[in-house]
């Protein structure tokens, strides 16, 4: 059977009444519609079999029906942190939930237009650590989402083994770093646990974004947004303090030190991830800053550190 296209005509069809429709940038993986109606706003999501980065990547498009279903969980176990669903049809791999409430900011907008708020990183590390808590005691997270495929396919594949080619010197320790996280899956990881994946407001953070979601290592949720914080802190030199301050304002939120090792090995693999990968990170398009980053994964990888103060030191 053909998959419907997301379309306000499609909407229509099953009873929405659409006053407004807007495109929204759905990053490299789906089609996002903002959709006014007479029940308020809405936005819509469908996934892409084939995502939009210069290089071939093939992701399952039912990974919409894993975040949908993620979505549910984390409003029922942590309600207000996400949006809420109200529309699903999977076999044309499409949700459709509530609008982020106004008052917020998408924090990456915000740490790249200055403001380098450590609230804000604490409340950022202190909601993803509530998560993995509650998840990691929630039996239905486990079972819902032990397929390993999404995270291979979204992350493990287009991220590590996208590094092992470009640094094949690195490959056998980056091989025993993706044996590791296989081995430990613990609780519920977002997998892409990102400032652009964040709404800040006073106080709160809201989440968006979990596609790949599943069953695994928390070090890696730890370790993305880090990479994310300690990349303004290469791009910001002459405020290089102020951001260090928000990666240790979002270290110290999220409270747990037990994953500090692990999560300083994935921090090196996702520092080169995020110049090397296929996900190139956007706005480091200088090769020192990039070659900074490169020589930092490096000495995490040489010298083990098992906490981020280590990084600080290095990097401060």
């Amino acid at each position: 059977m053909a998959v419907a296209e997301l379309s306000p005509g499609y909407l229509t069809a099953r009873g929405f009444d659409v006053r407004k429709a807007e495109e929204l940038g759905g990053g490299v993986s789906n089609v996002v519609l903002r959709v006014a109606t007479d029940s308020g706003c809405l936005v819509f999501k469908q996934s892409l079999a084939k995502l939009r980065v210069a290089e071939e990547w093939l992701f399952d498009r039912k990974r919409i029906v894993n975040e949908r279903r993620c979505m549910q969980l984390i409003n029922e176990l942590m309600p207000g942190a996400a949006p809420e669903v109200r529309f699903a049809d999977d076999e044309s791999f499409v949700f459709g939930m509530t609008c982020v409430p106004d008052g917020g900011r998408v924090w990456k907008t915000a740490l790249l237009e200055g403001d380098a708020d450590p609230d804000a990183a604490a409340n950022a590390g202190a909601l993803l650590g509530e998560m993995h808590r509650k998840c990691a005691q929630d039996p239905r997270a486990k079972e819902w989402f032990q397929d390993w495929d999404v995270f291979r396919q979204g992350r493990v594949d287009p991220y590590h083994r996208r590094v092992m080619e470009a640094h094949p010197d690195l490959a056998p320790w980056i091989e025993a770093e993706i044996a590791r996280m296989h081995a430990h899956r613990v609780t519920l990881v977002h997998g892409d646990y990102s400032p652009k994946n964040l709404f800040v407001y006073p106080g709160r953070v809201l989440m968006l974004d979990f596609e790949v979601a599943h069953w695994g290592d928390p070090a890696f949720d730890i370790a993305f947004c880090l990479a994310h914080l300690l990349l303004k802190v290469i791009h910001f030199p002459a405020r290089r303090n102020d951001y260090l301050r928000v990666a240790e304002a979002y270290w110290r939120g999220y409270g747990s030190r037990d994953a500090g090792a692990n999560t300083m090995r994935e921090l090196a693999c996702l520092l080169l991830a995020r110049i090397d990968g296929k996900s190139k990170e956007d706005y480091i398009t200088k090769e020192e800053e990039k070659e900074t980053a490169r020589q930092l994964a490096r000495w995490i990888i040489q010298t083990g550190p098992t906490d981020f103060e280590a990084v600080w030191g290095r990097m401060a």
